[in-house]
């Protein structure tokens, strides 16, 4: 068990379709997440919620809603082009004063680089000296306790 002051500590893996990081969640904080922060949880809803508007618009329902929509769009864009008849040429792009061959040197080295949560799901924190285990949600110091200890075989 823990010690007073310290929490005890579940293990979860992210669901994210490309983090799949190892995070821990003390029992005051657990409400069954799934997902190691905002991001990840934001990307995984933009994904659900995407492939839901597909599914909507394969259905008939969703074809009529699409044709409408549309109808209406193109119908703001007459307006539009009726009322803005502009007669004067653009001007001319300005060309970016920025070394290209810098630029490209300077995003390499940063894209080398591993990220930090890559990092630590390689390595566990158990791994690195003075480190201590914390509740992603509440920041809580405390230590993860294995649910499914390994004992030795009987003899």
């Amino acid at each position: 068990m823990a010690v007073h002051g310290e929490a005890v500590l579940r293990q979860r893996v992210c669901r994210g379709r490309e983090c799949h990081a190892v995070f821990w969640i003390c029992r005051h904080c657990d409400r069954g997440q799934c997902y190691c922060s905002p991001a990840c949880r934001d990307q995984a809803r933009l994904e659900q919620r995407r492939r839901a508007n597909c599914r909507h618009q394969r259905s008939p329902e969703g074809r009529l809603d699409h044709r409408d929509r549309q109808r209406d769009y193109r119908q703001r864009r007459a307006q539009r082009a009726l009322q803005a008849r502009v007669t004067d040429q653009g001007s001319l792009s300005i060309t970016s004063p920025v070394n290209m061959r810098e630029w490209d040197t300077r995003s390499m080295r940063t894209a080398i680089q591993p990220s930090p949560a890559a990092v630590f799901a390689r390595r566990g924190p158990e791994d690195r000296p003075g480190h201590r285990l914390h509740c992603a949600i509440c920041g809580r110091r405390g230590r993860f306790v294995d649910p499914f200890p390994r004992f030795p075989p009987r003899r």
